[in-house]
Parts: C-alpha cells; structure tokens; sequence
C-alpha cells in the first residue's frame, strides 16, 4: 500500500489522527449544568432603558498591535467591507443557523439578515422585515432586496440562500430563500418561509406579492398534519442543493422550547414561482428522562450537511442513544443519513468512545462523579459546532469536547468546571493547560466502518458566560457587550466549516483571543478573531498554514477596526469558492460576514462587514514512500501528544512480535530508537523522549517488515 511522508516548511499533519493530550487528568474545581445555552428569549429584552453600554470593555491592551498578527503564511491579502445593517444582534446570535451563502452555479453571494431601524420599506413595524443582500461579484457591489415583510407575524433569526434552477447560471432566473422564526413580539408562532426572484427590476424593499411566496408554519395549532410534527422552532443547516431543492431542520419540542424530542426535516421544491414546503420528523432513540415521561434526551440545537448534487444528506443531533453504555451514554452525535435526497432516512452506528481508538480523546477527561474509571466525552455545543459533506460523501463533525460530570439520564447536561491560578475566582469549561485546552476535533464517518477524528487545532480561549447569575461559569464581566439587563449576546467560539463546491478542500473556521493581551491574561473569548485551516480531503492531509482572517499581517492587507479584535459574531459560507492550486499554494475564496456594533451594544443597530478573500494554504510537495499496511495490527495510537518527556505506544497485535519505534527529526534523521516485544493483544509501550529538544517529530512504528508514521510533538 502507498504512503505518503509529508515534508517542508512545516509538517501536515500525520497519517494517524490523534488526540493532543497529556495524559494527566486535572481535577475540577466544580459541576455545571451547560443546558443554559440552549434556549433564547422571545422578547430580546427590548426594554431600551435596560442599556447600559460600558465602552470601556472594548478597550485593547496597548502591546495589542504585537501580538497575534502575524500567523499566516504563505501571504494572503484581506480586507473587510461594510455592507449592510440590521436592528439588533440577535438575529446574529446562532452560530449554527446558515444566512451567508454562496452559490457557485450562478456565482453569488446572498446574505440574509434583519432590516435596519432606518429601513424605509414594509410594514411599520420594520422589526419583522428581513432583507438579502446580493453579490455577483464576491462582494465589490452589493444589491438589496426585502424578502419577508409582516406587521403582525416577524421574523426572526433569519437564514436562506439562492435557489437555481437545474442548469441555470443565469442570476436573473434564481430566487433567494430564507426561513427562521417568527413571534408576535411575545410568543413564538412558527417558522417563517420566504422567496423572491432576483434580477432587474426586483432589488426594492417590498416582499414578494405572489402566493405562497411569504408562508408561516406554525407552532400553535391545536393539531398538526401528518408531515409537520410540531411544536418546533428555529431552523438550522439550510442548504440549496443543484438537484433544486432547500433543505433545514427546526426541533421538535414536547412545548414551545420545552423538552426538545428531535428534528423536523423541511424540505422545499420549487413549483410554479413559488415553493412548497413539505416536512418529515426524525425522532431520535435516545435516553428518556425519568423526571418527565416521555421526554427525550436530545439537545435543541442540530445541524444538516448535503453533498452538492443533493442526492446524500445528513442529519445530526446530539444526544445519548437509549442502546449506549458506558463512555458512550452522553451528549454525542446521533446521525441519520439518506442517500435519496431525503425519502428515506437511517440511522448510523455512532462514534465508538469505547473503542482504544478513542482512548486518547478521553485521557484529559474527568471521570464522572459516580465512577472513577469512567469517562464520557461530551461534545460541547456551548463553543459552537458544525458539519459539512466531503467529495466522497463522508460527514465531518467538528466540535470542541468536555468531559460529562453525571451519567444518570436527568443529569447529562452537566459538565466541569476549572480555575486556574491567572484568575482563580472563575469557572472555565477547560483548564487550559498543556492537554486540557480546548481541541477542535473533526469526527469523519458515512456509517459503513468505524469514525475516524482528526486533531485541527488548539483554541487559546472559551466563551466568557453571558448570564450574570450563572453561578458556575464567570467571565460575564469580561463579556464586552452591555448586560440586557442581565444577559449579554454570547461569545463562543462560532465553529463553522466550509467545503469547495466539489468538497475536496474543507476549511475550518473558529474564532479565539490571544491570552497575553486580554485583561490579566485571562483565557476569555472577548479580543475574537477568526481563525482557519484547510484540509486536503483527497490526501487526507491537514494545511500547516493558519490564517488570521480578522487581523491581517502587517503587508498583507488593512485591519479593520471594527473587525480585528471584535469578531464576535461571524458566518463563514459553508459552501466556499473553487480551489485554485499553483505548485505547493492552494488558493480558495472564502465569504465571511461579522456583524458587531460600536461600541457593543446589543439592541443597537448594527453593523455588518464582508471579506471574501483569497485564502492561500500551502500544502508541502509530498515525497513517495513504499510502506507495507500493518496486517498484524489492528490498532496504534501514541498518546499523550503533544508531550514532554514521555508518551505511550498503545498497540495491539494478532501475533507476538517485536515493535521498533524509531524518532525522526524534520530533516529525516534519526534520532531515537526504542525497541520493545509485544504480545497478542493489546500493548503498551514506554516512550522515553527526556532527551529530545521540543518540537515537531516523525514516529515510525515498525512490526515486522511493516511501517506505520505518525506526527509527534514535543512541548
């Protein structure tokens, strides 16, 4: 079998995924229960006398400009443009819900988001108007059009996209879709469905007058057709695929934001200048509540990933199936999947947190508070998380994990909490030591062999909490928006991933601050800039190029000061521009909106900027190696990795044989060889490394005539 060792500049990362730990559990200073995120306020708190704007939260420390600039490389040229404004930030608080895409088929750009306070259209009452903005030619110009306008009925959290018609590339023949929830100002009522043609003519600030063209499914009715399965609300993952249908998917609730039991699946085809919308509902198997009859262990905020023809689809949930045991009972994706555009619908195996192969995600993890030896990962939505379909039809999750502190079915929402010695008084989800930071893992699997994960990144911060009486969990204080009266908009890490249209390239995007320069060098989320990487999917191999795309180098373009350093609330398209390769260098055009004010003020309006600059990754030429496939292995993974002085071979064999380790250096030399003899079964084997300087290593695991290379890292 052909391999590939990966050398240059910098190393992509390895052929073997693994987990960046350190082995040695940090023992948390308390419990929390994260469910607090999961729910959102109707009334946005619009009292406009509960402001109270602190400027002085957004103040940048003065060494601000040396730090955490210059991280890209090969050089890429960024700039931000303002393009539009809407009332409030609300209706950018959901990182999960989709209102920036592109649409290659016609090359535009559509974002769809609440009219401004100065908006002169229809109705009065312009808090219910939701507007799209249009590009054709990646942001330079921008039209606008109104696509919902309803005095009584306002929308809210809006997302959307452009549908095209099978074979058009004709933006004038295309329409821009978009859906979210509505409410009277007081409840909720449903969840609103828009579309308008685009073209001359139709850029104005009136919704479409055609039937059906605005439609409300709603949440109130005393009974429900057989195909809307409701209460429900919210919709995330809306996607337009090229077979000519909207896909999203709302939750399912017992009542209005109570009890989330799973998903409705919404689709909508195009019919007669208008679309119709059909809905089927997945209720996920997961553990009941025993508190509550009947109610179902299932997170309220889900995610759906299609591949560009249309044809498979994913729907993913978080929850423990009532068949799970052990590390596998918790918070953790449950994934159905359709390989006919949505007719029929299965569920996949999940990922194995049993299995060795998992064994170094867990290693950080606390065991919960009943069973010292057990660990159950907890994928946690409070940093955001995301999916995308690749080239070969496999789903990527990518998500940040904790670890669960209870394994009893009406306590699974808690997790830990940690202090750390920079400011002891606050709660953070991780302990960000060396192996205890936040890793952003992507999860890869389509159901026919076991899911595999990759180590991305490390995150330098969390989220500071957003509810003042949040009594596990500080940071509200460090939090630079104004309190409403006690709440603030969220902060997280807004996890996003986007694929090129033919989903051979992946990239990866997250925001995360730069510790030395927030206030007393705490870990908090409150200086956000965005972050990507890119992975290769045909190579399976992972860009070392990060990209700051909020906050450029000095030569590579001019920050924007609304933007760098506050990049609080950003989409990037999940569809991303063609990939263009020139020897080492893959450029991919990249659509990202932040939408902030200031100062930060949540009910304020606000502004929204645009880039969709040429990301360059590079990916180092490759050199051939013949390697043998390790037939008489059936599992290795080093851990912990990254380490210092020690890490540990956990191999198991078919046969007895002698394992050869040896570590090589950047330039291919030899540096340490370790030899050991294993037995049938499962092994493990001492790594000694006490005398190697830090940095990036290749371990090759030999049995036999056979090899095997991994990335090591030394810290």
């Amino acid at each position: 079998m052909k391999k590939q060792l990966l050398f240059g500049s910098a190393l992509v990362l390895a052929i073997t995924s693994y987990a960046q730990t350190t082995g040695a559990k940090i023992k948390p200073s308390g419990i929390i229960d994260v469910s607090r995120k999961a729910y959102i306020d109707v009334k946005e708190n619009t009292s406009a006398n509960k402001l109270n704007i602190n400027p002085s939260n957004n103040v940048v420390s003065t060494n601000e400009a040396a730090k955490d600039a210059s991280i890209q490389n090969p050089p890429t040229n960024i700039s931000w443009k303002l393009i539009a404004g809407s009332r409030n930030t609300f209706g950018m608080g959901l990182s999960a819900t989709r209102p920036l895409q592109y649409n290659d088929n016609v090359n535009g750009v559509s974002f769809i988001h609440r009219c401004s306070a100065s908006y002169s259209g229809a109705p009065t009452n312009n808090s219910g108007a939701i507007v799209a903005e249009i590009s054709t030619n990646w942001g330079a110009s921008w039209d606008s059009t109104c696509i919902w306008s309803n005095a009584t009925t306002l929308a809210r959290y809006p997302q959307g996209a452009i549908y095209n018609p099978i074979g058009n590339t004709n933006i004038n023949n295309t329409y821009v879709v978009g859906n979210g929830p509505s409410t009277d100002g007081t409840n909720w009522l449903g969840n609103w469905y828009a579309s308008k043609q685009l073209g001359t003519g139709n850029y104005n600030t009136t919704a479409s007058a055609a039937a059906n063209a605005m439609q409300l499914l709603s949440c109130t009715a005393t009974t429900y057709a057989a195909t809307q399965y409701g209460p429900q609300l919210f919709s995330y993952g809306f996607t337009s695929s090229d077979d000519g249908a909207i896909h999203a998917i709302a939750p399912v609730y017992e009542t209005q934001q109570t009890n989330c039991r799973g998903g409705k699946i919404v689709k909508g085809t195009f019919n007669a200048g208008v679309f119709t919308w059909t809905t089927d509902s997945i209720i996920p198997p997961t553990v009941p509540y025993s508190v509550t009859v009947g109610s179902k262990n299932v997170w309220p905020r889900m995610q759906m990933a299609w591949n560009e023809a249309g044809t498979v689809g994913y729907a993913l949930f978080l929850g423990p199936l009532n068949t799970a045991t052990l590390s596998n009972r918790g918070y953790q994706p449950i994934v159905y999947k359709t390989t006919n555009s949505g007719s029929t619908w299965a569920l996949l195996p999940g990922i194995d947190f049993n299995s060795a192969a998992m064994a170094p995600i867990k290693a950080p993890i606390a065991a919960v508070n009943t069973n010292s030896n057990l660990e159950i990962p907890f994928f946690y939505v409070g940093e955001g998380f995301d999916c995308v379909v690749d080239a070969n039809n496999k789903l990527h999750i990518a998500s940040t994990i904790v670890g669960s502190a209870k394994s009893h079915e009406d306590s699974l929402t808690y997790s830990f909490s940690f202090t750390t010695s920079i400011n002891p008084n606050d709660g953070y989800q991780w302990a960000h030591t060396p192996g205890n930071r936040p890793y952003l893992y992507d999860f890869v699997g389509d159901g026919t062999s076991a899911w595999t994960y990759k180590t991305i990144d490390s995150l330098s911060s969390e989220g500071p909490s957003s509810i003042a009486t949040d009594p596990a969990t500080a940071g509200f204080a460090e939090n630079p928006w104004d309190a409403n009266p006690t709440n603030k908009i969220e902060i997280d890490s807004r996890i996003q991933l986007g694929r090129t249209p033919n989903g051979q390239y992946i990239t990866y995007s997250w925001s995360e601050s730069d510790s030395t320069v927030t206030n007393g060098a705490k870990k908090w989320n409150n200086l956000p800039n965005i972050k990507t990487r890119c992975l290769n999917v045909s190579t399976n191999s992972l860009s070392p190029t990060k990209i700051n795309v909020s906050k450029v180098a000095v030569g590579q373009g001019t920050n924007n000061p609304n933007v760098a350093n506050r990049a609080t609330l950003h989409y990037m398209s999940p569809t991303t521009g063609s990939a263009v390769v020139t020897g080492t260098l893959t450029d991919i055009k990249t659509p990202f909106t932040v939408t902030n004010s200031n100062p930060y003020a949540q009910l304020s309006n606000n502004s929204t900027y645009f880039s969709s600059n040429t990301l360059s990754y590079a990916f180092p030429i490759t050199i051939g190696v013949t390697e043998n496939v390790l037939s008489n292995v059936t599992n290795s993974i080093i851990y912990p990795n990254p380490t210092k002085n020690n890490a540990t071979l956990a191999i198991d064999v078919k046969d007895n044989a002698t394992v050869s380790v040896g570590i090589y250096n950047l330039i291919g030399a030899l540096v340490k060889t370790i030899n050991a003899n294993a037995t049938v079964g499962a092994n493990t084997i001492n790594l000694d490394l006490t005398n190697l300087t830090s940095g990036i290593y290749l371990a090759t695991v030999k049995v036999g005539n056979a090899t095997s290379t991994k990335k090591l890292i030394i810290e």
